[in-house]
């Protein structure tokens, strides 16, 4: 049996941790969980030594995967390592630019199994033919084993392992929900979400594309709320498909069989308004026990909210829905984006005004601020009008996408574009005067030849000379993949995005005291400071996630009391 730790910075279950460790021990593989710093990650594999060490992979603990990886390098451990995930898949160049030996890109169930089943066998990992994996060699060369997909029949896949986590630390047995998966996929083609481009990846593989969204079956899905019920206590369900409503015969069988079943856990959901139909919302209401529906507003301007971002929902519709959703009694939360490429001022403000016109009497808002993750088609938007870096926005030693949306750019005015782009190497400190100052740092672009590196280096020491010397100390860090930078940035590097950006902090405080705009609007053009990001932070803690999460006052209290020091998100 090959001994299989995975590792990850934060005190949360990953779901796809728990699917690779059921595909793992349903094989034999034992599983075990690293949770910490790079430090002490690498002491817990000297203790425990596994056979291999995995990472699966969130953009905003890229930076602490790759820290860990040359920390375990460092220390002289020779366990071979592999990260896989939905930002791996989109940046494959990262193994050439770490210390990881392999990457996963795409589904991880059945490579992992045969990576296991091979290390078993005594095999050299670097000369293994095993589907998804991009393998480093000796040499520093790469092997890249042809791309597969998952299985089309999901009922044969195994139950979430949820003992990787529960067995870990007592902190994951007062987490209030469990996250269940009912399917793959989503059938939508919107440019700010990953399953566009995902899709795309798979297709050229030779999937289908019908085959890209499907259902594990009702019964498979009761079983498992049921075992969830019964062995663990779960009490909240949290489904995390992109929709749970596009195919309403599967909804309404869901609905009917939850009614049966007699579960008294409530659950949440995410759906599309469209899919939202009468009958629906009928059925959801009818379990009693439907807690929250998740749907896009993502932005109130319907022109921008159908050209860019390729959703053709109309605020009409998100009328006609949300009253029908009230008139059930069905809670409802509303999801939008703020600081999206080629968003004017006045887009923004749309959008919340839109939020607070439709919000029920229990109506929640899920706002974001939104980040061109890798793989986003949308980031294109941004690359086009000059408000992202390439290096933002794709991997390390590849080059910047195809931009072939320029039809998406209509009704974006050129005159919003008061931005001048810095070099790669200098958008550090860039962004850093830009926080302080609401000012785009003046730095000048150097040259493409060769002979222009010295001078590269000049103007980025010049330029970061100036911005260290604004202030003794940065709040939150300087790169793409640290959690802090993902929470608090839009990476637009405009003025106006970054004024967009300042008014997110106050977006939860202006849905609820629209009276408050005038001085918001002042607020935004002062620098961004601590207080912004504090009145985010706390509005985002009490007016969405505790929503979201279902997390009674007693989680606070127990996590305060037992858990403070865990970073958990």
């Amino acid at each position: 049996m090959t001994k299989v730790c995975f590792a990850q910075e934060m005190f949360f279950p990953l779901q796809s941790i728990q699917t690779l460790s059921a595909y793992l021990k349903r094989r034999g593989h034992p599983t075990d969980l690293a949770i910490g710093s790079p430090e002490e990650i690498v002491n817990y594999i000297k203790k425990t030594k596994p056979d291999l060490v995995a990472f699966s992979v969130l953009t905003a603990y890229r930076n602490h995967m790759l820290a860990t990886a040359s920390a375990i390098k460092e220390a002289g451990l020779k366990v071979p390592l592999i990260a896989g995930g939905y930002d791996i898949t989109f940046m494959p160049h990262i193994l050439k630019h770490s210390d990881l030996d392999m990457i996963c890109v795409g589904e991880g169930g059945d490579p992992i199994i045969e990576l296991a089943d091979a290390l078993e066998r005594g095999a050299d990992f670097r000369s293994l033919t095993i589907g998804n994996l991009h393998i480093k060699q000796a040499d520093g060369g790469i092997v890249k084993n042809a791309m597969r997909y998952w299985m089309m029949n999901l009922d044969e896949a195994p139950f979430d392992d949820r003992d990787i986590y529960l067995e870990k630390d007592p902190y994951f047995k007062i987490i209030p929900f469990t996250q269940v998966l009912a399917g793959r996929g989503c059938p939508y083609p919107c440019t700010y979400c990953f399953n566009d481009g995902y899709k795309r990846i798979h297709m050229d593989a030779g999937m289908k594309g019908k085959e890209y969204t499907n259902f594990r079956s009702v019964d498979h899905v009761m079983a498992e709320l049921v075992l969830l019920s019964e062995k663990y206590g779960s009490r909240d369900f949290f489904f995390n498909d992109s929709t749970l409503t596009y195919n309403k015969k599967w909804i309404l069988e869901f609905c009917e069989k939850y009614r049966e079943a007699g579960l008294t856990q409530t659950f949440s959901i995410n759906g599309v308004i469209p899919e939202l139909s009468e009958d629906v919302c009928a059925a959801l209401a009818s379990t009693g026990k439907c807690r929250l529906i998740r749907f896009g507003l993502e932005t109130g301007n319907e022109n921008f909210r159908n050209l860019t971002l390729r959703k053709t929902i109309t605020n009409d519709e998100l009328i006609v829905v949300t009253d029908r959703l009230n008139r059930y009694g069905l809670r409802y939360s509303m999801q939008m984006m703020l600081g999206l490429p080629g968003e004017k001022m006045e887009y923004a403000w749309e959008s919340l005004d839109v939020a607070r016109r439709i919000t029920g009497p229990s109506g929640v808002h899920g706002i974001n601020i939104f980040k061109p993750f890798p793989g986003l088609e949308i980031n294109n938007v941004g690359l086009e009008l000059g408000e992202y870096q390439a290096s933002d926005v794709i991997a390390p030693g590849s080059v910047a996408p195809p931009t072939w949306r320029k039809e998406s750019l209509a009704v974006i005015e050129n005159s919003m574009n008061n931005v001048l782009l810095p070099s790669d190497e200098a958008y550090l400190a860039s962004r850093k005067t830009m926080h302080l100052s609401g000012k785009t740092a003046v730095i000048e672009k150097p040259k493409t030849d060769q002979a222009s590196a010295l001078q590269s280096k000049a103007v980025l020491a010049n330029a970061i000379s100036k911005a260290t010397s604004t202030t003794k100390k940065i709040e939150g860090t300087d790169k793409f993949g640290d959690i802090e930078m993902v929470f608090y940035d839009n990476y637009r590097r405009d003025k106006l995005g970054l004024q967009i950006l300042k008014l997110s902090r106050y977006s939860h405080v202006v849905i609820r005291f629209p009276g408050l705009r005038p001085i918001v609007e002042k607020l935004i053009t002062l620098p961004d400071n601590a207080f912004n990001r504090a009145v985010w932070k706390i509005t985002e803690g009490l007016l969405n996630i505790r929503v979201h999460a279902a997390a009674p006052w007693s989680y606070f209290v127990k996590y305060f009391v037992f858990h403070s020091g865990k970073q958990v998100r």
